[in-house]
């Protein structure tokens, strides 16, 4: 008997929770190609058939599916001569909600940006729009930057987006993204292993950094170069280069890898390894 619709689906569902690994993988993939022909029927399925939670493996399955179309994406970003940031925070916030999308990115972002408008608009200087964005991020919005992340999902922008709490690099980037909304020239640099806000003036010769994980201070180039000599390491002008979209992608690839080593989670380590190398390929 053919079954049709949201039947369909929940008849696949059941066989996931009690079919051998050998009909599986078969399952799996009829299960992909029901996601992608109608995304909105396998969700409707799914809350029929599950009121409260779905059995772990139906999960995993769904989880996977997701993640291996997480790859195909992140190659498509990855080919791209300049790849756009915003769209690769947006890819790897999917890996710990597959629901999210780029309206859970841009539209947070562009609701900051509306709001910082009048101030941006009236500062005099750089050092002034740096002052007012910390100020906005840390003091008004009441982002917080956790000092090491326990749980991948501090990693995910989307998430740090909505629950105003992550990574540094999470807040770091979040400069960066509401920054281009007014054409600023900001970046990030990596100094040794601290990643910072790198803020240009109109000029080019104005020139400031600020620590997202300092609840955005500001900091001179002095201070950068002092920070550096007191960790015993020879400065070079390389540490002012701004990091690529690739290279922050595979920055936070690389802290979730790290993350989910700790927990010895083979099963998400095997999908962010093959992220790695798609980025850095």
């Amino acid at each position: 008997m053919v079954t049709q619709g949201n039947d369909r689906v929940k008849a696949l569902i059941k066989l996931l929770q009690t079919e051998s690994d050998a009909y599986g993988p078969v399952l799996k993939r009829e299960l992909a190609a029901a996601i992608k022909a109608d995304p909105v029927r396998v969700q409707s399925a799914l809350l029929e058939e599950f009121k409260t939670s779905a059995p772990l493996p139906v999960v995993h399955t769904l989880e996977e599916i997701c993640w291996e179309d997480l790859a195909a994406a992140l190659a498509r970003f990855a080919a791209k001569i300049n790849p756009d940031l915003e769209e690769g925070l947006t890819l790897l916030s999917k890996f710990t909600a597959p629901a999210a999308g780029r309206k859970d990115v841009a539209a947070p972002l562009d609701a900051m940006a509306r709001e910082l408008r009048p101030a941006l608009l009236n500062a005099k200087n750089h050092a002034e729009i740096a002052g007012i964005l910390s100020h906005y991020f840390f003091r008004v919005c009441g982002f917080q930057t956790l000092p090491s992340n326990l749980d991948v999902k501090d990693i995910s922008f989307a998430r740090f987006l909505r629950k105003k709490r992550g990574s540094s690099l999470c807040a770091a980037c979040l400069y960066v993204t509401v920054g281009q909304r007014y054409g600023l020239d900001v970046n990030l640099v990596d100094l040794a292993g601290r990643v910072l806000v790198h803020l240009r003036g109109l000029h080019r010769r104005e020139s400031l950094f600020i620590d997202p994980l300092d609840n955005g201070k500001l900091l001179s180039e002095e201070d950068c170069r002092g920070y550096i000599r007191a960790r015993q390491i020879e400065w070079t002008d390389e540490f002012l280069s701004p990091l690529s979209s690739r290279l922050i992608v595979r920055r936070f690839i690389a802290n979730m890898i790290y993350v989910l080593n700790k927990l010895r989670d083979e099963r998400r380590l095997k999908y962010l390894r093959e992220y790695l190398e798609i980025i850095k390929n």
